[in-house]
């Protein structure tokens, strides 16, 4: 009976065991080290924002107008009437709406935030309310660009984000604290068609103790 006994929790402990490994070097990985702490933008040495837009639009060539081509039957006639009151099909945005959206997308906090609660990491730019990542968990996501793919990673002192949309178009930003905790560096680099990919680096002091 003990034998019995013995041989069935060893199988549960077979059974269990890699589950608990993994999420005990899950845990042990989700480590925040120097990042979690109040930041303090330094302006001088960070990457000029508007100018780096203005590099990256400079390079920006529009797509050739797409036009639906017209027949003498109904269907074609039909499908040409609505291109006129539509406007002709543009697949990426033109020179100016790109620069709008470069410059929200860019837009450099003055001060951050980083903290780790329950495997979930909350980045406070000032705003309504912190945004939340939960690394090793993929998702996805659609908005106005389109559907992007997340990755999220958090190693020690290094935290990023990729978003990937396909076709040329991805997001990534990362947050790497350095020289003990004295400095941190969030780079953000976008990939966009037609473009030159854009890369923001912003550096932050810690914040005085209030």
């Amino acid at each position: 009976m003990r034998q019995s006994s013995s041989l069935l929790l060893a199988g549960m402990l077979a059974l269990v065991g890699p589950a608990l490994l993994a999420q005990t070097a899950q845990a042990q990985s989700l480590r925040c080290d120097k990042l979690c702490a109040s930041w303090v933008l330094d302006a001088a040495a960070s990457t000029d924002v508007a100018a780096a837009i203005d590099a990256a639009v400079d390079t920006y060539k529009e797509e050739k107008v797409r036009r639906i081509r017209s027949g003498n039957d109904i269907a074609s006639l039909e499908r040409a009437e609505l291109e006129e009151g539509l406007g002709p099909m543009r697949l990426r945005p033109q020179r100016e709406e790109l620069r709008t959206q470069l410059q929200h997308q860019l837009k450099v906090p003055a001060q951050l935030r980083l903290s780790l609660n329950d495997d979930v990491v909350l980045v406070d730019e000032g705003g309504t309310s912190p945004r939340r990542f939960e690394p090793g968990q993929p998702y996805s996501r659609v908005d106005s660009i389109g559907t992007a793919k997340i990755t999220i990673r958090l190693q020690g002192s290094v935290f990023e984000v990729v978003e990937n949309y396909g076709k040329g178009r991805s997001n990534r930003e990362s947050y790497a604290a350095a020289d003990k905790g004295a400095r941190l560096t969030v780079t953000r680099t976008l990939s966009r068609p037609g473009m030159k990919d854009i890369k923001i680096q912003s550096v932050y002091a810690p914040a005085a103790a209030s």
